[in-house]
């Protein structure tokens, strides 16, 4: 840009005021409009850009819910995933478990607990187990003892105190209870 000196000539005085240099009658330059365009296309232009920039905007905004849904999505499988290789767990140690005898509904409490780590359920459920095995083993002991002999061979030979040594527990007590005078007899007498 040119400076006031270079553009008023002589006619430039060192102390010279606004007013001074606007009274003056000077023809100025034509400035070179070589490289410059209308307001007419910068306008446009200009409205272009700001279309673009909307449409951008609006398509990242787009793109940001994908991703946030696609992370939805992909959250959600990983769930699921965690979900189903828990049941497959379980299920798999359920199985184990009935196989060593015990009962489905215990199993899977088991088997559940022992997944989510909580001990003190496996122990109380294991007492219960544990306490139905040993009734269970008695139970099929009882029911495989032999009945007492008869007595040398005569059915209706009478009970003595030796024969009634010879009887289990049990069977001595079915014995007091189906015949308690001859019981009483047996042991009451001597």
């Amino acid at each position: 840009m040119a400076d006031l000196k270079s553009l008023l000539g002589d006619k430039y005085k060192e102390d010279m005021t606004l007013a001074d240099v606007l009274s003056l009658d000077i023809e100025l330059p034509k400035p070179d409009l070589k490289g410059l365009i209308s307001k007419e296309h910068f306008d446009r232009v200009a409205s272009e850009a700001a279309n673009y920039k909307k449409q951008l905007k609006a398509k990242m905004t787009e793109d940001e819910q994908k991703a946030a849904e696609d992370a939805e999505k992909w959250a959600a499988m990983l769930e699921e995933n965690k979900q189903l290789k828990a049941e497959k767990a379980i299920s798999e140690s359920s199985r184990k478990l009935i196989a060593m005898g015990y009962d489905e509904d215990l199993a899977t409490t088991v088997a559940t607990a022992l997944h989510d780590g909580d001990t003190e359920t496996v122990l109380k459920s294991q007492a219960k187990f544990i306490e139905a095995q040993k009734k269970a083993v008695l139970a099929e002991a009882v029911k495989d003892t032999p009945a007492p002999p008869a007595a040398a061979g005569n059915v209706n030979a009478p009970v003595t105190k030796e024969t009634l040594r010879q009887m289990s527990p049990l069977e001595r007590l079915e014995f007091s209870e189906k015949n308690p005078e001859e019981y009483a007899k047996i042991y009451g007498g001597n």
